[in-house]
C-alpha cells in the first residue's frame, strides 16, 4: 500500500499461479483469481467510502 497525493492510495497485488490449488483457476478465462482480486479491491473501496455491501 502506498499513499499518493490527493487522498489516493495505490495497492499492488501479485499472484504467482504456482501450486496445485492455482492450476485450474489459472486456465480459466477470465480467471477466477482476477475476478477474486477485483472483488477484494471493490470491497476495499466500499469500506473506505463507508458504503455497505448490497
Amino acid at each position: 500500500m502506498e499513499d499518493l497525493p490527493g487522498g489516493r492510495v495505490r495497492i499492488l497485488t501479485q499472484e504467482t499461479r504456482i501450486g496445485q490449488p492455482a492450476a485450474a483457476p489459472a486456465r480459466e478465462l477470465p480467471t477466477s483469481m482476477l475476478n477474486g482480486h477485483q472483488a477484494w479491491l471493490d470491497g476495499l473501496v466500499r469500506a473506505a467510502s463507508g458504503l455497505r455491501s448490497a
